[in-house]
């Protein structure tokens, strides 16, 4: 469970290669899936009734009132107060006469939601609890059958009146939140392994819990799967994932649980430190799942050892072991993805590399998710052939017909990118495209970026790093500043959209070089339609940066074995940054600078808010045209 506005890749594409292979095999989508499930009447009104366990407590005391309150509204996005408002008026003999006058209807309505406040929000909720049930899960109905297909200004209406079902799971729940660009969030539970495993069977902060109950077991139950794959991506899935695997081996303990995915191939180093896990799984696999999951249910089924299973760690009589075999997958063997349930016209991902055809910058790992070998090298067997990549293309566009493509590789090189545009050209598919891509030289070509753009190409995130030549070339970021100006430029010329991501506190940096960033995206932030963001310095276990420590004077702590994080502790020696003061910078930066970010931006995160406006743009709809109806944002 990661995000609610595209479907996940890792598993759609392991699917279709163990499925190719005969076996009989089921996929459940946990994603979206699980999303749209949690925000349905089915679930909500039971945790509404959660939230009104609070009323007795909450008549007698003032504070717990708005607190509850505040949750309602700020988890909303402030659609709360506006959804209770258009309940409160409905009942009103008169006001039928006047909602169809939006002239009267909508300061009509903000009046009286700036009446309700957060210590009359819960009362306001309950009195209305049929209305905001109902008009939730319209809303729901509306989304799941036509999602993208809808104008953007119709989809955000009820994907506000979506936000307050959210606000109602994350009242229930406090501190644990649904966050529809992470999943499972929020401060119940932290990373540790003695987190993780309170946190698995903690009915009163998991609302994971009962919905695994109703929608999962069941089927887990009827089918008695011999074995059961789940895949991590990123962190915010570790709570979902174990609470998952707990509750499948309290149904049956015999079923073999096999965890897979970018975030284990990234932790399984720490996994195997920690034991108590391992009581609810039973192996994990690192880097692409292909061939190793095949192989371990041939020697599932045939009773065999395991150890001959690639990339393979395992329990057997109490003990962790690792396999023998270390196998580098070629991804020229990998099946188009097959998802289970794409909505209309939702944007869906591909990836074409596991590695990063640079793969030089200092403090980057993303290339090395891709191979059990830690290995960024951008081997031959890790990138896809090019008409490998446009069959895929096509057969994802004849399937699903999605708005667009987004390719989930570290990097799309200029030349991968002219050659998806030419293909499109050629034949006439328009299959729109974005990706993650560096401000490569070749974009210093207004032609080229013309070409590239009518050949579908949208855009996507650009790693920049820093505004200062300085700390750039300290990253070996390989990218010259003086062009990425005339490169912004033309972009902005051919419409392609470009989201920056940037970083505070690298070793060297002076608080003269961060503010250099600070300024750039202040000057150029007009050219940055999809926006962009600082992010302090993480110094993690296997990037580039750990391994040169000491050419950097940065002294490493680990954190301890049984944390599920990569991050170390660090300190620079002699120098004016550390990890406080990155953290600090990032937040500061990032406050000053979110006045320059899109307005939408204040009610849906970052990278969601990102997938939704290039979806916008594949339909013909440019970021600035996008604004919200009706609501307060």
């Amino acid at each position: 469970m990661a995000n609610f506005f595209i479907p996940s890749l890792g598993s759609a594409r392991l699917y279709a290669y163990v499925k190719k292979q005969g076996y009989n095999v089921q996929f459940q989508e946990l994603n979206q899936n699980a999303f749209f499930d949690l925000l349905s009447r089915e679930y909500l009104e039971p945790t509404l009734e959660r939230v009104q366990w609070s009323v007795d407590s909450a008549s007698r005391n003032r504070f717990m009132r708005e607190d509850l309150g505040s949750t309602l509204i700020h988890s909303s996005g402030n659609a709360m107060p506006q959804l209770l408002a258009e309940g409160i008026l409905r009942d009103k003999s008169w006001y039928k006469s006047v909602r169809s006058v939006s002239a009267v209807k909508t300061p009509l309505s903000k009046f009286v939601s700036s009446k309700i406040k957060p210590d009359k929000v819960l009362y306001a909720l309950l009195s209305e609890k049929e209305f905001v049930l109902t008009e939730i899960e319209r809303s729901r109905k509306i989304l799941d059958e036509q999602y993208m297909r809808l104008a953007p200004e119709v989809f955000l209406q009820h994907y506000y009146t979506l936000l307050c079902g959210k606000a109602i799971i994350d009242a229930a729940y406090y501190p644990t939140q649904i966050d529809l660009g992470l999943g499972f969030y929020g401060t119940a539970f932290g990373v540790a392994t003695a987190d993780i495993i309170r946190a698995v069977t903690d009915e009163r902060y998991n609302f994971l819990i009962p919905y695994y109950r109703k929608k999962v077991l069941p089927q887990v139950k009827a089918e008695h799967p011999d074995v059961v794959g789940i895949s991590m991506t990123c962190q915010s899935e570790l709570v979902p994932a174990f609470t998952l695997a707990q509750m499948i081996k309290s149904v049956d303990p015999n079923i073999h649980i096999v965890l897979g995915g970018g975030l284990v191939t990234e932790l399984a180093y720490r996994m195997v430190k920690n034991p108590p896990l391992w009581e609810m799984f039973d192996s994990l696999i690192e880097g692409p799942g292909e061939v190793a999951f095949t192989e371990l249910i041939e020697r599932l089924e045939k009773k065999t050892d395991l150890g001959g299973v690639p990339n393979i760690f395992y329990k057997q009589k109490g003990k962790i072991i690792k396999g023998e075999k270390l196998y580098e997958f070629d991804i020229n063997e990998a099946c188009t993805p097959e998802f289970p349930a794409v909505r209309p016209k939702s944007p869906l991902p591909l990836e074409t590399s596991s590695a990063c055809y640079w793969g030089r910058c200092v403090f980057c790992y993303y290339p090395q998710q891709g191979t059990p070998t830690y290995d960024t090298k951008a081997q031959q067997k890790r990138t896809r052939r090019t008409e490998l990549v446009l069959a895929d293309m096509k057969e994802l566009k004849e399937k699903y017909n999605p708005v667009c493509i987004g390719f989930t590789d570290s990097s799309l090189s200029p030349k991968r990118i002219e050659d998806i545009a030419n293909e499109n050209l050629r034949t006439k598919n328009r299959m729109k495209f974005s990706a993650l891509f560096r401000m490569e030289r070749t974009f210093k070509s207004l032609e080229f970026c013309q070409k590239v753009a009518s050949g579908g190409f949208i855009g996507g995130h650009v790693g920049l790093e820093s505004g200062s030549q300085k700390v750039n070339d300290i990253i070996n970021k390989g990218v010259k500043l003086k062009d990425v100006e005339l490169i912004l430029e033309n972009f902005h010329k051919a419409g392609i959209l470009v989201h920056v991501f940037s970083i505070v506190g690298m070793p060297g940096e002076t608080d003269k070089d961060a503010m250099e960033t600070f300024d750039f995206f202040k000057r150029l932030h007009k050219q940055l339609e999809l926006g962009f963001v600082v992010y302090p310095l993480y110094v993690l276990e296997h990037s580039p940066l750990a391994y040169r420590a000491p050419e950097f004077k940065l002294k490493l702590t680990p954190v301890p074995d049984d944390i599920l994080v990569q991050a170390t502790d660090y300190r620079v020696e002699g120098a004016e940054t550390s990890p406080a003061k990155s953290m600090m910078t990032s937040i500061s930066y990032s406050e000053q600078l979110s006045r320059y970010l899109h307005p939408l931006n204040r009610v849906i995160d970052i990278e969601s808010l990102t997938m939704f406006l290039i979806a916008q743009k594949a339909k013909g709809i440019e970021p600035g045209k996008i604004h919200d109806r009706g609501f307060k944002i």
